[in-house]
């Protein structure tokens, strides 16, 4: 019997020791998994902190590309800065209508250096780009050509009969027949405009000035923002008022005699200024504005409306 007893008081003894192993190694598992689980954690949250910082400094960047690329890259790094994030313009990248930012931060570990690791790195990338209207409703009939268009200067809006410019568009004053041939259907395309895109098809020229309808339509246009205050001025109006007017941009009107064809290559907004009906200045006048106008917006020329938008 004391034989017995004895044996039975080894086993437990070994048993408890078994026991402490197996607690022991618990221990460390679940320090090993709390390590995991609090700094992955703290990693995500600086990958998120991290990207919505470059994301916000890309945006911010994009718009100053019209003005230059390297102001675009200076943009950018003050809003990252801004946003506790030191960014090089080594990490900064304007190319066109494209600003991207590549940037990777150090960030400290807690309890997984009780696993051996104290660090780690974090990345993230943003780009964003300028997109260009290239499908709108409310295209009006009154095309311009591809030049450069500075926001706030004023621009006659059509060619003029007598003007010595006009001789090499013998019967065209930059009008299209998007709603017909008629001087009719002239009046009504830019009292209510049409929708168009930017593709590969071309558009007729409409001849002829027909003076008497292009001016009682565009005063009709102005009459409807008798009661917008904000339309009153192109330093304020935008896409609510009737006065401001969406043309099509095509490449050129020099070389076409009579009806020809001609193709939109984007899209552009003026605020009509004023309108001279006498003698021969016959003439519309509007001053070129940046907007955003609703609309398919894709990759093509830029002029003037807008937006930005994230890409991958």
């Amino acid at each position: 019997m004391k034989k017995l007893l004895q044996i039975i008081t080894r086993i437990l003894k070994e048993q408890s020791g078994v026991s402490m192993i197996l607690v022991s190694l618990g221990m460390f598992m679940l320090i090993g998994f709390t390590a995991f689980v609090v700094d992955v954690g703290s990693l995500y949250f600086e990958k998120s902190r991290l990207q919505k910082a470059l994301d916000a400094a890309v945006l911010a960047g994009a718009q100053s590309l019209k003005v230059s690329e390297n102001e675009a890259e200076n943009v950018a790094i003050h809003i990252a800065n801004q946003n506790g994030y030191t960014v090089t313009s080594d990490e900064v990248e304007a190319t066109g209508n494209i600003i991207e930012i590549k940037k990777t931060v150090n960030k400290q570990l807690t309890f997984a250096r009780v696993l051996g690791f104290s660090d780690s790195d974090v990345g993230a990338f943003a780009k964003a780009e300028i997109l260009s209207l290239i499908k709108g409703e409310g295209i009006i009939p009154v095309a311009m050509e591809d030049v450069v268009y500075n926001p706030g200067d004023s621009y006659t809006m059509h060619f003029q009969a007598g003007n010595p410019d006009n001789s090499s568009v013998n019967g065209n004053f930059g009008f299209l027949a998007i709603n017909g041939p008629g001087g009719s259907d002239l009046k009504d395309g830019i009292m209510h405009g049409a929708n168009r895109e930017v593709n590969e098809e071309f558009e007729y020229t409409k001849t002829g000035l027909s003076w008497g309808n292009v001016k009682s339509a565009f005063e009709y246009r102005i009459g409807q923002d008798n009661t917008k205050p904000h339309c009153s001025s192109y330093t304020t109006a935008d896409d609510t008022c009737s006065r401001v007017v969406t043309v099509p941009i095509v490449k050129t009107f020099t070389g076409l005699d009579g009806k020809s064809k001609v193709k939109i290559i984007g899209f552009a907004a003026f605020w009509i200024e004023s309108i001279q009906p006498n003698g021969n200045d016959k003439s519309v006048k509007g001053r070129f504005i940046d907007m955003y106008s609703p609309g398919e917006y894709g990759s093509g020329e830029n002029f003037g409306i807008s937006t930005v938008k994230l890409v991958n």
